[in-house]
């Protein structure tokens, strides 16, 4: 969602902060916690804290975003400071003393309307399983039907431009959005990245001194993405961090992709000890099952997920690959199959 996102069990804030957004040309959700809220903190043009829930929201670990403002109805004290520090907010508001102050708050940090991007993060159960393809291909397939955005998530892994060949299209790359900040306009976002295949790329540029991502740096460009696209595909790291964490965060679905071997199933339970809480509840492809390989079923059954779909190796998308060609084609395949699947279990058509 656009607009504004007001938290709160106040009685009194909820009966005046929506007419305060109507005054500024902002509509207004009401959630009352911080679970209610979570899944339109992302998306949130300006997020009003009551001073009621400051402290609980500070304690549910949502990602750091701009644009925080907590609203009280009485003096702030130490705590009430604390905790407007604690969730992000760079502003600490009391009404009705600053209704005029909020209003025009409200009015300079609007932002682009209209619905947010559908977020999907692909990652592999283990090595080698062909997540980075299958992200590929999901987002090539979604750019059919709007504008889609693929995004290196593994600043360590071979480029998601080699894999596609565009390690020559020119187009912004990770490297130079590190010490990104704050709000960044999401037409000059999408106008910068890669333009290849029919769908936008952001991949890492070479060389990675570091290969360490900011936060804020992910949360701006996330926000900028999901307000200039349809669709966004994330390619994850299989290794743990707040980068990982973030990307994960900006995320409303995950895909796992498991090969159909007992060492696979080993490594993406491993996966799920260490990063499940991230993933939420993500739904489960598996590789090559069956002809003496596990069952779909059963690699289902053991990791607790839901299976959305099963992939079979096609040689011409291996082949196509190596030569640094997409994916998929237009046209009936395997691959274009399954990434349909996926993306209509994801809600996205």
């Amino acid at each position: 969602m656009a607009g504004v996102l007001l938290i709160t069990a106040d009685a009194d804030l909820i009966a005046t902060v929506p007419r305060l957004c109507a005054l500024a040309g902002q509509q207004c959700e009401v959630e009352r916690d911080s679970d209610a809220a979570r899944a339109a903190w992302r998306d949130a043009g300006t997020v009003l804290v009551g001073g009621d829930v400051a402290t609980a929201l500070a304690a549910a670990s949502l990602p750091r975003r701009g644009r925080v403002l907590v609203l009280t109805t009485h003096a702030a004290d130490d705590g009430c400071w604390q905790a407007a520090l604690a969730v992000g907010a760079g502003t600490l508001l009391r009404l009705p003393d600053q209704e005029a102050v909020l209003v025009d708050e409200l009015r300079t940090g609007q932002v682009p309307t209209g619905e947010a991007a559908h977020r999907i993060a692909v990652i592999g159960g283990c090595g080698g399983a062909g997540a980075s393809t299958l992200a590929a291909a999901l987002a090539m397939t979604a750019s059919q039907s709007g504008r889609a955005l693929l995004v290196d998530g593994d600043p360590l892994g071979g480029g998601l431009d080699v894999l596609i060949g565009a390690e020559s299209v020119p187009g912004v790359r990770w490297n130079e959005l590190a010490s990104t900040r704050g709000q960044l306009d999401p037409a000059a976002f999408a106008a910068a990245v890669c333009d290849v295949h029919g769908m936008g790329l952001l991949s890492w540029g070479r060389p990675r001194p570091g290969c360490v991502l900011d936060v804020e740096a992910i949360e701006t460009v996330m926000t900028a993405a999901s307000h200039a696209f349809t669709a966004i595909v994330i390619d994850i790291a299989r290794l743990p961090s707040r980068a990982t964490q973030c990307l994960l965060d900006a995320s409303e679905t995950s895909v796992v992709v498991v090969p159909a071997d007992v060492r696979a199933v080993a490594a993406a339970a491993s996966l799920m000890a260490s990063m499940g809480r991230w993933l939420g509840a993500p739904q489960l492809v598996v590789r090559d099952p069956g002809g003496g390989r596990l069952a779909a079923k059963d690699v289902a059954a053991s990791l607790g997920l839901p299976l959305v779909a099963t992939l079979r190796s096609e040689p011409a998308v291996q082949a196509a690959a190596q030569r640094g060609e997409p994916p998929v084609r237009r046209g009936r395949c395997v691959l274009s199959q399954v990434c349909a699947d996926v993306l209509a279990a994801a809600g996205r058509p």
